[in-house]
């Protein structure tokens, strides 16, 4: 009895630890993949190898939101590279798919860049410039030194655009153009859940690669989002308040164009486009987690369901096996079976099953109510002896749902089945994060907020 006390007690405490931490684990997931586009921020600029540059084709990066009512709010920017021998001032792309509204390009001209200072002169301290890398992430500017948007004006034919840049392109440099448009026909409403196909602008010229950056409105979420930041700042300036000039500078256009493809809760990207090809992003959102998940969650319960009718045929099985011997023998050995049954190891009890898998469950509850607490950012839940308190309190919590349903069976069944319950708890947690990884991924942090934290809409 001492031993099998002193199993179930390390058991219990081994799996508090994992139930304890299993909410942060899954909340921590996320935070890796979206931290990698701010390093460059940080970082000295590199300097771009311009002789190749230009031989790989264009390079094409989107910002993709989508609204609730299935609209699309894209902003592109597209690196196009002269490699003739004579000057290139017309381009012409294609949007397929859809018709396009709200529609305004402006070209881009960056400053070149100081490659070389002369630090002893103050009033003219570079001396050496080269030419802007359109293709980069971020612009470094010198002192004084904007970039410029002019408006272009476009012809349409079908769902082809035919444009001429307002200030041409020189053999064997560069330049970009910035498109702005609305769109529906991307998204289907498939009973609440938003099923969207985008698909990028084809150019007739090689895309050296290509990124696309997808966001969602705030009430609406995203499957399998990388981040739970919202995202949604390339969208928030329209391009065409900016006016009709024709030439201008803008800190507002200059935020919306460093975050294109860049800055969004799911980013894909790919590479060597072929002429007249593009990149299809695929994905579903919804406005609550329920509808965005629930065929995930039928998959997950059915699975649960066979695993416990399983169980029940198992035990059904082993109980119809026929006995052997006398009445007399059969008694004798009836009384002898059930004292050795109290103290035996039955995983296969169905009971044990279904308050073992409760009581996971109930905890299961408890570690992502806990984990949602720190989705809140008050400053009080990084205070030392808050999160003890909290501590103080959950740890008896887990004790409590974890051991006091195995002791209450145990006290009518037997001690054997109190150990069995307590591994069964163990068993049934493994099941369901396996359940999870294959399933949700990281739809954890999105259960948390819309289901304690907001009001609950379908």
């Amino acid at each position: 009895m001492y031993k099998i006390i002193t199993k179930s007690i390390a058991l219990v405490l081994v799996l508090g630890l994992f139930l304890a931490n299993f909410g942060e684990v899954m909340l921590a997931q996320e935070a890796s993949s979206s931290v990698a586009p701010d390093i460059g921020r940080i970082m000295p600029p590199i300097a771009p190898d311009t002789s190749n540059s230009l031989l790989f084709g264009q390079k094409h990066s989107y910002s993709v939101v989508f609204r609730g009512n299935g609209e699309a709010i894209t902003y592109a920017k597209i690196v196009i590279p002269n490699r003739e021998e004579q000057a290139l001032s017309e381009f012409s792309f294609e949007i397929p798919k859809v018709s396009p509204s709200e529609m305004i390009m402006y070209q881009m001209k960056l400053p070149k860049e100081c490659v070389r200072y002369n630090y002893t002169d103050p009033n003219n301290p570079c001396v050496e410039y080269r030419d802007p890398d359109y293709g980069q992430d971020y612009y470094y500017y010198g002192s004084g030194q904007t970039a410029e948007y002019t408006r272009i004006k476009y012809t349409q034919s079908g769902n082809t655009y035919n444009l001429t840049f307002p200030n041409s392109v020189e053999p064997s440099k560069s330049t970009a153009i910035i498109i702005s448009y609305a769109a529906k026909g991307y998204v289907d409403n498939n009973f609440g859940l938003y099923k969207f196909n985008f698909e990028t602008i084809k150019v007739n010229s090689r895309i050296q690669s290509v990124r696309v950056a997808v966001d969602v409105d705030s009430d609406l979420l995203l499957k399998g989002k990388q981040s739970s930041v919202n995202y949604n700042e390339a969208g928030s300036v329209p391009m065409a308040k900016l006016g009709d000039s024709s030439a201008i500078s803008s800190s507002e256009l200059d935020r919306v164009v460093s975050n294109i493809g860049i800055s969004g809760a799911l980013i894909k990207e790919s590479k060597s486009l072929a002429p007249n090809e593009s990149f299809n992003v695929r994905g579903e959102y919804a406005k609550n987690w329920l509808r965005l998940y629930l065929n995930e969650v039928i998959i997950a319960v059915l699975i649960i369901i066979v695993i416990i009718v399983l169980i029940y045929l198992i035990s059904k099985y082993i109980s119809s096996k026929p006995k052997k011997g006398t009445d007399e023998t059969t008694k004798t050995q009836d009384k002898t079976n059930n004292i050795v049954n109290k103290n035996s190891i039955h995983l296969f009890d169905l009971t044990n099953v279904l308050v073992s898998l409760g009581s996971v469950i109930v905890a299961l509850i408890l570690s992502i109510t806990r984990a949602s607490l720190y989705l809140l950012n008050l400053p009080i839940l990084y205070d030392p002896i808050f999160m003890l308190i909290i501590s103080l309190i959950t740890a008896p919590l887990y004790a409590f749902i974890l051991l006091a349903p195995a002791i209450m069976v145990g006290l009518r069944k037997g001690w054997g089945n109190t150990f069995s319950i307590l591994i069964l708890q163990f068993i049934w947690f493994v099941i369901i994060l396996v359940l999870y990884l294959s399933l949700f991924q990281s739809g954890l942090s999105e259960v948390v907020l819309p289901l304690w934290l907001r009001p609950f809409s379908w």
